[in-house]
């Protein structure tokens, strides 16, 4: 049995908290931050990692967490999915797709990946993402309810939902993801970018824009774009 293993990292001067555990198959989910209403694609990776046999009743069922320690801040997600090499092969080839826009062309293989191996998130994800960038937001939204149903609070899919939320004029709805899902993980960064953008450009609430802003900050304290949205905020409130 393997495990698929997302580790979320904080790293300075890297758009985002991903680490690598060994040199192995991966599953990559095209992630998005939102800067002035657009989406710039990041990528997270969830690691195939073999571990070590074990029987049958002890493999977890679901998902799990576990928190890094010796001082190092972030998580590794761990789920078992019952996918062969075909699959993990075609997964690989449906992101390559994704990177280079064709997305008809993903959709259709991240369908049968999906029909083969229904209780992975991260196709779910990718195929959601898929969907949105060719405007099918109806879609996008069902593999994500699937999502959070297989992994509910899920970091990865409550920021997607929460951009996709933006997308359709649900602004109290996405603030309410995003706030959820921070409250499980704190650090998980790009839940803060957006919940801050949320706040800054559409609920008109300074004081949370400012909040999350500053914690996106000292995660990626060389971003200058985000230190004159700080500026401007602080400015804005009196701060300085």
């Amino acid at each position: 049995m393997q495990g698929i293993h997302i580790k979320m990292l904080r790293r300075l001067r890297i758009r985002i908290y991903i680490g690598f555990v060994v040199p192995a198959m991966v599953f990559s989910i095209l992630v998005g931050c939102a800067s002035n209403g657009k989406v710039k694609p990041n990528k997270v990776v969830q690691e195939v990692k073999p571990n070590k046999v074990v029987k049958e009743p002890s493999i977890p069922k679901g998902p799990s967490v576990t928190r890094l320690e010796n001082g190092q801040e972030g998580f590794i997600i761990t789920e078992f999915p019952k996918m062969d090499e075909a699959s993990r092969r075609d997964f690989d080839h449906a992101v390559a797709m994704l990177k280079e826009q064709k997305y008809d062309k993903a959709i259709d293989l991240l369908r049968k990946i999906i029909e083969q191996s229904p209780g992975v998130t991260a196709p779910y994800i990718d195929i959601a993402i898929a969907y949105q960038n060719i405007h099918k937001l109806d879609q996008a939204e069902k593999y994500l309810k699937t999502a959070l149903a297989l992994f509910p609070d899920h970091p990865v899919v409550c920021n997607e939902y929460g951009l996709l939320y933006r997308k359709t004029g649900r602004f109290a709805e996405a603030r309410e993801i995003y706030e959820k899902a921070i409250a499980v993980f704190p650090d998980y960064y790009p839940l803060h970018r957006n919940l801050g953008i949320l706040c800054d450009l559409y609920l008109n609430d300074p004081a949370c824009a400012l909040k999350h802003y500053e914690i996106y900050s000292k995660a990626e304290p060389d971003n200058k774009k985000v230190k004159a949205w700080i500026a401007d905020l602080r400015v804005r409130l009196g701060r300085n």
